[in-house]
């Protein structure tokens, strides 16, 4: 099998819905729901270890890689979202955790277009309950991830670097440079579903180039940019 699904991004989310292909061992800084409706899946972890079932919720920053026989449904939550926070406090504390579908926000899709539906009208976006000086940072890197660093960003809201890192690691749970690797490929790829070719969608996300643009989504979701171009669908 191929990826030939849909791959989208949301605000606060990103999705693949489609058939699954071979991916590398990789971890991210979301938390990944894995949703099949139809046959089961296996997650694989860094030991080597096989999780088999219909449903997981990954928590960030584990490495791991997901094989399944049928369409398949990887769901990324920003770490703050607050569904991502809801399923981590009600699942058992385990980096790979099994789901019951039955408990799930939302249906185990039919289709693509259902499960993109779902995902926007779920109130997912970031809560406010966040240190005010790292939400006026992380407004300013979402926006524009590639123009400040973030011995700028800190600065800007009169934080040492290391202090900005503190406390954007203890609010939440993932390293910032982690986190603003995540949104510079949520750019990225939002220009490649506008036909952009993959060094323009490296200029987008703010890469130094198209290599290191290829390494870092190859880190995060296991798949090569041109792979993942075949799959992304652009926003409404």
């Amino acid at each position: 099998m191929a990826w030939g699904g849909q791959f989208v991004f949301g605000d606060a989310f990103a999705a693949y819905f489609g058939p699954s292909d071979d991916n590398d061992l990789h971890e991210h800084a979301a938390y990944q729901i894995v949703l099949s409706s139809e046959a089961e899946t296996i997650v694989i972890d860094e030991t080597g270890d096989e999780h088999a079932g219909r449903g997981f919720l990954i928590r960030p920053m584990i490495p791991h890689a997901v094989q399944c026989d049928s369409d398949i449904a990887l769901i990324y939550l920003d770490p703050q979202s607050g569904i991502a926070l809801d399923l981590a406090n009600r699942l058992d504390p385990d980096d790979i955790a099994a789901l019951d579908l039955e408990d799930m926000p939302f249906r185990v899709p039919p289709n693509s277009d259902d499960l993109f539906a779902q995902l926007n009208d779920l109130s997912v976006s970031t809560p406010s309950n966040l240190d005010a000086r790292l939400e006026a940072v992380l407004a300013e890197l979402r926006d524009e991830p590639g123009r400040w660093s973030i011995t700028e960003a800190a600065a800007r809201v009169g934080l040492s670097e290391s202090r900005l890192r503190v406390l954007a690691r203890k609010q939440f749970g993932v390293p910032l440079s982690t986190w603003l690797v995540w949104r510079k490929l949520e750019c990225s790829a939002k220009a490649l579903a506008a036909g952009a070719s993959l060094a323009e969608a490296a200029f987008a996300g703010g890469f130094s180039d198209q290599a290191h643009f290829t390494r870092a989504m190859r880190r995060m979701f296991g798949i090569t940019p041109s792979v993942a171009s075949r799959s992304l669908t652009g926003q409404s």
